[in-house]
């Protein structure tokens, strides 16, 4: 897979890649509180613990995440347990997020996620509109019962 991306970063402070054999992962600074991180090619259980891995790693420091899957190619499911965990750490962490599915995404999230659970807008610019616009509605953790 060849990929070639001509937008630079706003900052380069925090940008990062990492290519696996059937992906790639790319993460820029949109603000000082917001970083949106990419994917291209396809997901699944070869290496959907590099995306978590990646979002986990990129996220540090931010209070907002921007999850653009819309160029993915394929997405399996092991792809929605990666969403599932992402949705876990930033509500643990405090952080807003939101994604943008493509058509592969779309297609997983209506069979493992009918209810709509997970933060999704159509594009970046409508991403960045809706963490602006407050604070989503977070995951929330309850204690185990002892």
């Amino acid at each position: 897979m060849t990929v070639a991306i001509t937008l630079g970063p706003v900052s380069v402070s925090r940008a990062g890649q990492t290519r696996t054999e059937r992906s790639l992962f790319r993460a820029r600074e949109l603000s000082v509180t917001t970083v949106l991180v990419v994917a291209l090619g396809e997901i699944d259980a070869a290496n959907s613990a590099e995306l978590r891995s990646f979002v986990e790693d990129h996220v540090a420091g931010y209070q907002q995440l921007v999850l653009d899957l819309s160029r993915l190619d394929f997405f399996g499911t092991d792809g929605f347990s990666a969403l599932h965990a992402v949705n876990v750490r930033c509500s643990r962490r405090g952080i807003d997020w939101v994604m943008v599915p493509g058509p592969e995404v779309s297609r997983a999230l209506r069979v493992c996620d009918p209810e709509g659970s997970l933060p999704i807008a159509t594009n970046i610019v409508s991403a960045v509109a809706a963490l602006a616009r407050g604070p989503l509605r977070q995951l929330q953790l309850a204690p185990l019962p002892k």
